[in-house]
């Protein structure tokens, strides 16, 4: 994955697992986690000098908001990504699970919000003007999942972000190399639904993009 990646001119790539709470996947507890870091430092050595592999997890939610990993853990990671993975077919109007997400404060990137699939299921419903703003002022990022079947949050849902200034996230969901080449379906969405290049923080540096990590996560302690 990473060789992909610098050879797609990336100067950096977050490796986010799933974690231990959703079976399904075979996620990750925190012991294998910690090797899958020392992994991915190996690889990084003898990468091309400059390209960064980032420590990153993309951490199960329940319902309430909650995550599934030690928070000693989680505050020694670069980036947090954190996702609902059950309770994806409900009808009712799901704003509040959205602002209990966004006040999680070692979540930085909210990924794949409604949870929709093509042929899979519709997604959930929220008021996304309300959970935009709520993202905006916590200065989360919302993710833009790139992966054909998926295209959330959509060109509809991201005019409400974009309105709001809220950060966002283009990530290809890639579990190999060629897969990266799904994040034009992202870019696309951002460009129709009228994302300011600076509110994308995949474009800012690696450095930057920690930093912008961090005070995320203190941010959300202010509020």
């Amino acid at each position: 994955m990473a060789i992909g990646a610098a050879s797609r001119g990336y100067e950096y790539i977050a490796i986010t697992d799933h974690t231990k709470e959703l079976f399904i996947a075979h996620g990750m507890d925190e012991a294998t986690a910690r090797k899958e870091w020392a992994e991915m430092d190996e690889v990084a050595a003898r990468m091309p000098r400059g390209f960064a592999i980032l420590r990153g997890l993309e951490m199960n939610l329940s319902p309430e908001g909650q995550g599934d990993m030690d928070e000693e853990l989680l505050d020694r990671i670069d980036l947090v990504v954190a996702a609902f993975h059950s309770q994806l077919r409900l009808k009712d109007d799901q704003t509040p699970r959205y602002l209990r997400a966004v006040m999680n404060r070692h979540v930085n990137i909210l990924a794949h919000p409604r949870g929709r699939r093509y042929d899979v299921r519709l997604g959930l419903r929220a008021d996304w003007d309300v959970v935009a703003r709520a993202a905006a002022q916590r200065d989360m990022a919302l993710e833009i999942d790139s992966w054909p079947d998926r295209q959330d949050l959509d060109v509809e849902n991201l005019r409400a972000v974009a309105a709001a200034g809220t950060r966002i996230s283009i990530d290809a969901d890639a579990h190999k190399a060629e897969e990266l080449g799904f994040v034009g379906f992202g870019l696309a969405a951002a460009i129709r639904a009228g994302i300011a290049m600076d509110r994308v923080v995949n474009f800012l540096p690696a450095d930057k993009l920690r930093a912008w990590a961090r005070e995320s996560t203190q941010m959300a302690r202010r509020i």
